[in-house]
């Protein structure tokens, strides 16, 4: 059955929805940063804060026109059953009770084993293929469990240090490695599957007491990392507010640090965290690559949100010249 994609018609409503709470940044739009798009319901628009782009769910259709989405748990499309796409908002982003607990949930292994073994690669896994190698690209995929959707995404699987996998991050990449606009999460908070830090479950298999864990920003980061600094446990907190309690209090006990991104907004997030982790009994150091530059100075330097991919690349290509 061929589908075709439905392409959405994104237009901002320049009237702002100052009451919601950003999808993204999970806080109040008081300062009306979040804006939505027309046509769409509350969860769906641009975060001017972290710069995320919320969309709904990919949808499809047929040459007869029936529409179809894309469900991970069957591994099949599904034939979307309402009138459209502002439908489907309302029944897929319905409010949420937080008064009532909702059960932790996990992933069938046999699904993420599936996802390990797609063909073809997404573009990612074929960019690392291409540039570093067969033998270090099989050894990032068995380590932290990348895979491949039916629409070329690559799956960031959560997998908690019990080794359940607990949720998944689908990001759309180009041919040379980089990253699209194009991200989605599977698996949702509201029906019980909550992130834990990418890589959490490294915590089992090295030595607490001497090893170093380093956290990044985003988990093509930490699987770069590993390939070029192979000796360090490469973690990812999945994103600039990623940070939060429930998965950082894993880990108590252990030696961290932390390489934010470079920007002001990036460090200064980490820094105001370091109480908390240090209360939690974390040994935890933090590596400002800013140096103390600001926004405007890190533009002019072209390392305005770099990595640590991009530092050592960059180093790697100063060095060559």
């Amino acid at each position: 059955m061929k589908l075709d994609k439905i392409k959405l018609d994104l237009k901002f409503n320049q009237k702002r929805n100052y009451k919601l709470i950003t999808p993204c940044c999970n806080k109040s739009n008081k300062n009306g940063k979040f804006i939505n798009f027309i046509g769409m319901g509350d969860p769906y628009g641009y975060c001017h804060s972290c710069g995320k782009l919320s969309l709904p769910k990919q949808e499809y259709q047929d040459k007869k026109g029936e529409k179809y989405l894309w469900n991970e748990n069957l591994v099949d499309f599904k034939k979307v059953c309402d009138t459209g796409i502002i439908n489907q908002i309302k029944t897929e982003h319905r409010p949420v009770d937080h008064s009532k607990k909702v059960e932790l949930k996990y992933i069938d292994p046999a699904l993420v084993k599936k996802s390990i073994s797609h063909q073809p690669e997404n573009n990612l896994l074929a960019y690392i293929r291409k540039t570093y190698g067969d033998e270090k690209t099989e050894r990032v995929i068995n380590l932290y469990y990348l895979g491949t959707d039916a629409t070329g995404y690559t799956l960031f699987w959560n997998v908690d240090k019990n080794l359940m996998a607990r949720k998944a991050k689908a990001i759309k990449y180009d041919t040379t490695g980089k990253r699209t606009s194009k991200v989605r999460s599977p698996y949702l908070n509201e029906d019980g599957y909550k992130a834990c830090l990418f890589g959490e479950h490294l915590l089992k298999f090295g030595d607490k007491e001497k090893d170093i864990y380093v956290l990044v920003e985003s988990e093509k980061t930490a699987i770069i990392s590993s390939i070029l600094l192979p000796k360090y446990w490469w973690l990812a907190y999945g994103g600039i507010n990623g940070l939060t309690s429930d998965k950082i209090k894993v880990l108590k006990g252990y030696r961290v640090l932390i390489i934010p991104d470079m920007s002001e907004n990036a460090v200064s997030i980490v820094k105001r965290k370091l109480s908390v982790m240090e209360q939690l009994g974390i040994h935890v150091d933090v590596w400002d690559m800013t140096g103390g530059r600001t926004d405007e100075q890190l533009k002019q330097d072209l390392d305005y949100n770099n990595d640590l991919e991009d530092i050592i690349k960059k180093t790697q290509n100063n060095y060559a010249n």
